[in-house]
Order: C-alpha cells, then sequence, then structure tokens
C-alpha cells in the first residue's frame, strides 16, 4: 500500500539507529573526549557494578525499554553513563570480540523505533551481533509479535573503538507472513562509537556521520539531525538465554505456514538461478560461491521434510545442477580425452524383497559425456532420523567411445541432505563439498 511507505520509512530508518560505524580519526577524538570528562575527578566508590546498577535503576521508572525520559532525567542517566564509559574495560580486538551474542536495548534517546518503540506501542528490541562474518541483526518486535522486523548489516572496525556499518536488507513480517527483504540503497552507513562493553553490558554512542539517511531523503527528519557521530546513547544489556532463543519471525499464526511457503518457493527460483550459467559451479567465483553456499544454508532451515534421509522423497533420478566436488568439476571442464561433459546425475532408489522388511537402497552416480560416460554405482544406507546416507562403492565403469571398460569400485562415504521436497535437493558431503540437484521429470 502506497500510503504506508512513510511509516515504513520510518521504521527502517529507526531501526539504523541502535547501529553505527565510524570514521577512524573523528572516533577516537571523539571517545577519548568522552572518557576525559571523567578523567581527573574521583570515580564513585560503589564501582563499575553500582554505576550499571544506578543506570538501570534510573532507567526503571519508565518501562522496558525505558521510554519519554525527561531531560532531567537524561542529564542523570547520561552522566552515570560517562562516568562508566571512563571505566570502558575493552579496547582494539577486546572491544571487538566482546560484542558477540544477543544485546537487549534497554534504552535510546534516539527516535522511534530504535528506542523499542512505534508511536505510543511499546515493543522489544534486540541486536544480534556475529562478529566472524562481521555481520549483525535488528530486531524489533510489537504488539506480541504481530509486527516482527529484522534488519540486517555489516561491519568493519575504524579505530580501537569504533565501527563502520553499512545496511543491507530490511524484513517486515505481519502476522506471521514474511514479506520480501527490501534492500538498502548504497551509501546507507552509520557511526558506532564502543564507549563501554563488557560481558553483560554495552553503551554505544552513535549518529549518522555522513551517511545516507531514508528518513532525511525523505523529509522526515532535519538535515542536521542526529548528524555527530555521538548524537545518540544506546544502552544494552546481554539478553537472557530464554530470550536470545526467541523465535525469529515472531509468534505462530494461521498464516505462518503459507508464509514458509512462499519463502521456499523464493529461495528455490534464487538458487537455481544463482547456480545457472557456471558449467555444474566450474565457472564459479568467490561471489557465485558465496551466494550459492549462503542460499542453501537460508533453504535448509526451511525445509518441509522430517527426517529427509529415510524420506521416499529422497528416491527418483536427480541432475546435479550445481556442486563443488573438485573430480566432478573437472570433468565437467575439461571432458574426458577429448569428449566434452552433456550431463551428471545421480539414481537413488529402493526395493522390498516381497513387498516386506527393510528397504534396499542403491545410489547410482553418471557423468555424460558426448560419446561416452563414467558411472558408479553403490549401496546406501539412509539413517532412520536425520539426514545421513552413507554408502558403499560397489561398481564402476567408464566408455570412450566404442571401448567401455570396468573399473574396481574404491572407496565408502556419506552425505547429509541439507533439504529436499519434490523438486529440489540440497546435500554436503563427509568432505564438506556442496551438491544442489534438480529432480528429473
Amino acid at each position: 500500500n502506497f500510503r504506508l511507505r512513510p511509516m515504513l520509512s520510518l521504521l527502517a530508518l529507526g531501526l539504523q539507529a541502535p547501529v553505527a560505524g565510524y570514521d577512524a580519526r573523528r572516533g577516537i577524538k571523539i571517545v577519548q573526549e568522552l572518557a576525559s570528562r571523567s578523567v581527573g575527578g574521583p570515580l564513585p566508590s560503589s564501582g563499575t557494578a553500582g554505576l550499571k546498577k544506578s543506570i538501570l535503576a534510573l532507567l526503571e521508572p519508565f518501562g522496558d525499554p525505558a521510554l519519554r525520559v525527561p531531560d532531567t532525567e537524561f542529564r542523570l542517566i547520561d552522566e552515570q553513563c560517562r562516568l562508566l564509559e571512563a571505566r570502558n574495560p575493552a579496547r582494539g580486538a577486546d572491544a571487538l570480540e566482546a560484542l558477540q551474542g544477543c544485546w537487549k536495548v534497554r534504552y535510546s534517546n534516539a527516535p522511534p523505533p530504535s528506542n523499542g518503540a512505534l508511536g505510543p506501542v511499546r515493543g522489544a528490541a534486540f541486536q544480534r551481533v556475529d562478529v566472524p562474518s562481521r555481520t549483525y541483526t535488528n530486531e524489533l518486535s510489537l504488539l506480541g509479535a504481530a509486527l516482527f522486523v529484522q534488519l540486517t548489516a555489516t561491519f568493519e572496525p575504524r579505530g580501537p573503538l569504533a565501527l563502520r556499518v553499512a545496511f543491507q536488507t530490511i524484513t517486515f513480517s505481519i502476522l506471521g507472513l514474511r514479506l520480501p527483504p527490501v534492500a538498502f540503497p548504497p551509501g546507507t552507513e552509520r557511526t558506532w562509537l564502543l564507549t563501554y562493553t563488557d560481558e553483560d553490558t554495552r553503551l554505544v554512542r552513535a549518529g549518522v556521520d555522513g551517511g545516507r539517511s531514508t528518513a532525511r531523503d525523505l523529509g522526515l527528519l532535519s538535515r542536521e539531525e542526529g548528524e555527530a557521530a555521538d548524537s545518540y546513547l544506546f544502552v544494552l544489556t546481554r539478553a537472557t538465554p530464554s530470550e536470545s532463543s526467541r523465535a525469529p519471525a515472531g509468534l505462530p499464526s494461521p498464516l505462518a505456514p503459507l508464509a514458509r511457503a512462499a519463502e521456499r518457493r523464493r529461495l528455490k527460483a534464487q538458487l537455481l538461478e544463482a547456480c545457472g550459467g557456471q558449467s555444474l559451479g566450474a565457472e564459479a567465483g568467490a561471489e557465485d560461491l558465496r551466494r550459492v553456499r549462503d542460499l542453501s544454508d537460508r533453504l535448509a532451515a526451511l525445509t518441509p521434510t522430517a527426517d529427509p534421509a529415510s524420506s521416499p522423497l529422497l528416491c527418483g533420478t536427480w541432475d546435479i545442477v550445481w556442486t563443488t566436488e573438485s573430480e566432478l568439476l573437472a570433468l565437467t571442464k575439461r571432458g574426458l580425452l577429448g569428449l566434452p561433459c552433456t550431463a551428471a546425475y545421480q539414481a537413488i532408489a529402493r526395493t522390498r524383497e516381497g513387498g516386506a522388511g527393510p528397504w534396499a537402497y542403491s545410489l547410482d552416480n553418471a557423468i555424460e559425456f558426448d560419446g561416452g560416460f563414467l558411472r558408479v554405482g553403490s549401496t546406501c544406507e539412509p539413517a532412520a532420523s536425520g539426514g545421513r546416507v552413507n554408502f558403499v562403492f560397489q561398481s564402476c565403469a567408464a566408455r570412450w567411445r566404442a571401448l567401455e571398460l570396468p573399473l574396481p569400485p574404491v572407496g565408502s562415504g556419506w552425505f547429509d541432505v541439507l533439504y529436499v521436497d519434490e523438486e529440489l535437493r540440497v546435500c554436503r558431503d563427509s568432505r564438506g563439498d556442496l551438491q544442489v540437484c534438480a529432480r528429473r521429470k
């Protein structure tokens, strides 16, 4: 609905504020200034634990997260925060590593909904930081998760106590129905000053600091508001296990299964598109590899098939559309003694003697060439639960034009079925190779 765009744009902007990045020289100066304001005077005798308790006590009368804090109270909170910032134990790499995990926003003086609210409605705001991948997700849940918003971003260090953040996508879920993600325009970046970080508490000073602002572009905020790198204060505490394990899509709803099915269709289409034009993966570049792996992982999280290894859906003839298996890619790229590769597939079947008793499974791998083939036959045994399939090679044969030779079958292995349905199968084998297959019609 076109009339919803200003509200959604403001919501998107607000979610950006709790996170921020940094210009190194300016950031170092600001952080040093923040610390120096309290250096030289005696620190409270109550120490670090007392300061943290004092900050939360000052916020408590205004709810969780604290809203509509009067200026007089904010000055007291800010004063206690500056005293705590002077005790910041995290420096350099330690400051970065200390961000790992899920954090709950307890207060911010940034515009809504960065403060955990949308208009008069109080919600719950969390930030999930993954330091190894240099990514994080901001989550805002409102009206009992009837409205759920996720913002994804990347970050890079810019000095010993600051990051530069680039926003990537924002996704809305309404009554459990997850809408397609919307990408931020290039240059939507922020500054994030790490003024205090320990095992259970974070203080962040944040601002636009030269980055692009959607709300400014729409005229919802003045050009100067939030520009300074330390414009806004955020108080965060580490989320409890129950909070950090909260389901990312909000509360269940009658629309949730339909939403998951729609998301699966979308991801499957994106995955097949990402696999196309790469000669089964032989011509994939680094970005192609990253995208296919990312889409495969996201699709695996939505698999509709319980215990995929023992599911009847595993059986059938599967055309290999993409893989990282080096031997197969070498034959795909170079062919067999001058014969170009035309196809690669797997055939999985199961039978029962007399229609009763345990299933006996077979797995045949084949690479077809223009005038030849390479075929390997195996027996396989799917695990009763989960996705593990063990196999043992039983036969091998190669043909080059009119010459066909039996080859000694050697070896065994296993693969895990990450995703399988009526159309698509995604697996990862014992060597970590990924394989994407489409069911032959």
